[in-house]
């Protein structure tokens, strides 16, 4: 059989509150044309057949649900109902075509309602076996690196309004080696009624927040800062002899010695979001040690670096990423093993040390950014991005090129 025509005016499919999604299709036509066949006892004949089937009409409902266990988005044809307004057939060739022909009325009513009963069942099944296995390719946890991936599956059946299709994702960073639930719940969001978009992602606080917990557990979020990472053009130097102009006995202790800073965030660092923008606060300790000549160290003394940073997220077709800059450093001395010395000393130091060797760290990181929960073939343009309180609203039109 050789289909020779298939028409498709009207199909569309429209959302039903508390329920799911509407498939309708309206006075779809389709011709086929092939070769037909008959034997009975020793006749045999043969021949080929013009088949026309018109204004077919199908509409299903699909319930949408999610499986708890693996967090993907399980969906069932709950209803389906279909009419097929005509069938013609023309058969040709053969001995006994024209006496087959004679009986075209029976045979198009029996093929009509053949059809009529297979529809719904192909419908059916179609849902159950292709489009549910489809879903369950669909990945919903992405290995970022070798420390933590991200978990971007369902915690609860979608919900149908008469506008919008909303989907409930957990938006989680976990660890690959010890996943655990984090100690904090995220916020609720209130998403605003924006509709000039095709799709919107709120993504909360609890999402960053999540993430500094994983990288902190796992010792991620420490940095060794060495002079060779200063500018050279800079007047500020890591070495003793520069920072016995300020604490004189350090040079006194190791003269001629250059000086290594250890960072580490010494707490999980928070992420507040507010509509006026993104305060980033983590709360970082770090010991300066002389490298000794035979290069172990020596500790100098421990600081405890309070911080605030502003952070500035922004959009592409298939992630989120992030810029911090410095707006404010305050110094406490938590230890000393040269003696003590007002820590005031060391602001100008440290204001200078921080943006220009740690923040190009940290950013070169969070400029390869966060992937975006996208399935295969789908691409987003026209992007925008909202700050609301406690959430980022991302907005974006859809192309898919499947």
């Amino acid at each position: 059989m050789v289909i020779r025509g298939f028409q498709l005016p009207s199909s569309q499919i429209k959302l039903v509150p508390n329920k799911g999604l509407d498939l309708s299709i309206r006075n779809a036509n389709i011709k086929i044309s092939g070769k037909w066949k008959a034997r009975k006892n020793f006749i045999k004949t043969s021949g080929n057949f013009d088949l026309s089937v018109e204004s077919i009409s199908i509409s299903a409902g699909l319930n949408m649900s999610f499986d708890p266990t693996s967090g993907h988005l399980t969906i069932i044809c709950s209803s389906c109902n279909n009419y097929i307004d005509s069938v013609r057939v023309h058969i040709s060739g053969g001995r006994l075509g024209w006496l087959i022909q004679l009986f075209h009325k029976k045979i198009e009513s029996s093929i009509r309602k053949t059809m009529n009963n297979k529809i719904c069942q192909v419908v059916s099944s179609s849902v159950s076996s292709r489009l549910q296995s489809y879903l369950k390719t669909l990945p919903v946890t992405y290995k970022i690196d070798r420390i933590a991936g991200i978990s971007y599956s369902l915690v609860a059946p979608p919900t149908a309004t008469a506008d919008n299709l909303d989907g409930h994702l957990k938006g989680e960073f976990f660890s690959l080696a010890h996943p655990r639930s984090p100690p904090f719940t995220p916020p609720a969001m209130a998403l605003p009624p924006d509709h000039d978009h095709m799709v919107y992602l709120g993504i909360s606080d609890y999402f960053f927040n999540t993430a500094g917990l994983v990288y902190q557990e796992a010792g991620a979020l420490n940095m060794t800062i060495t002079d060779d990472m200063i500018p050279k053009k800079s007047k500020f130097r890591l070495t003793t002899d520069f920072l016995g102009t300020l604490i004189p006995q350090v040079a006194e202790m190791f003269p001629n010695m250059t000086v290594q800073f250890n960072v580490w965030a010494s707490s999980p660092p928070h992420l507040t979001m507010r509509p006026a923008g993104l305060i980033f606060t983590p709360t970082l300790d770090t010991q300066a040690f002389a490298v000794l000549p035979n290069s172990s160290l020596a500790p100098l003394f421990v600081l405890g670096l309070s911080t605030n940073l502003s952070m500035e997220v922004s959009a592409r077709p298939d992630r989120l990423v992030g810029q911090l800059s410095l707006d404010k450093l305050l110094l406490e001395l938590k230890h000393s093993d040269v003696g003590s010395f007002s820590v005031a000393v060391l602001q100008s130091i440290m204001n200078y040390v921080v943006p220009t060797a740690v923040l190009p760290k940290v950013n070169e990181r969070l400029q390869e950014g966060f992937p975006l929960p996208m399935p295969k073939n789908v691409q987003l343009f026209n992007l925008v991005l909202q700050t609301h309180q406690d959430f980022l609203l991302f907005g974006a039109d859809v192309h898919y090129s499947g």
